[in-house]
């Protein structure tokens, strides 16, 4: 088997340290098919034990690996070490995330984002005897939305998150379409009361960016693009209703 020696250098942080951060080189060798989260268990098993990372699953489901490589935000088991050769390679956190340690970031504020959003089905009132079908088109409309496995990386390259960090986030809003999609979930439109304002649908700068990077394809842009048009026939029709209302207090004036 064909070995090599692959450079790393890779952002470090250290509260307790003076300094505090650092870039440190490693050398680690690699063979064919290997990829980034497994040079860099090589490097902590082999090299340097009190190097910090997050992962889990090792493929793709769990999202803990995300991280930025030469300037893009990547899970770190989906990055094939055969991309990058040729290529000085830099390892940095997931930016506008604060840093714990090294490349570990504290994500509280992407959940509580998550949490705010009761991001479950709320079941409307079914028969116990019969199964809830759903339909073909309701169903491949949620699919892309279902896919997220809630890596962060969409916030990593979101500029309406780096500008405010109480931006609910395209994976947040993502998940918020998801259920107002679901004929089988209660809340229907008022579910959309939750991302109304700068803080969730109108402050996205729907530049792509999210669908660009999403390791597992989810399109949340779109997402957004869909519900500012429901909130907007939302309020329209609200609109309309209210001025019916108030035309019918006014004997004589023709109401089409």
């Amino acid at each position: 088997m064909n070995y090599r020696l692959l450079t790393l250098r890779i952002q470090r942080f250290n509260r307790d340290r003076d300094p505090s951060r650092w870039i440190e080189t490693y050398r680690v060798e690699t063979r064919k098919g290997m990829n980034l989260l497994e040079a860099l268990l090589r490097i902590q098993d082999e090299q340097d034990g009190t190097l910090a990372f997050r992962y889990s699953c090792r493929g793709a489901v769990c999202g803990s690996c995300a991280m930025r490589v030469n300037g893009k935000v990547v899970l770190a088991c989906r990055t094939q070490i055969e991309d990058l050769s040729g290529k000085p390679i830099f390892v940095e956190p997931l930016p506008y995330f604060p840093v714990i340690r090294d490349l570990i970031v504290d994500m509280s504020t992407f959940f509580e984002h998550y949490q705010k959003i009761e991001p479950y089905l709320h079941g409307k009132p079914a028969s116990s005897q019969f199964e809830y079908l759903m339909d073909e088109h309701s169903r491949k409309e949620i699919d892309p939305y279902g896919q997220c496995i809630l890596c962060g990386i969409c916030f990593g390259v979101c500029p309406a998150f780096n500008r405010d960090r109480q931006f609910l986030g395209p994976a947040i809003l993502a998940k918020v379409y998801r259920f107002l999609t679901d004929p089988r979930d209660s809340r229907g439109e008022k579910i959309l009361e939750k991302v109304i304002g700068q803080k969730g649908a109108w402050g996205c700068n729907t530049v792509f960016q999210c669908v660009k990077a999403c390791p597992k394809e989810v399109p949340p842009t779109y997402a957004i693009v869909k519900m500012r048009r429901e909130i907007l026939k939302s309020r329209f029709t609200s609109f309309i209703s209210r001025l019916r209302f108030l035309i019918s207090w006014f004997p004589g004036v023709p109401v089409s």
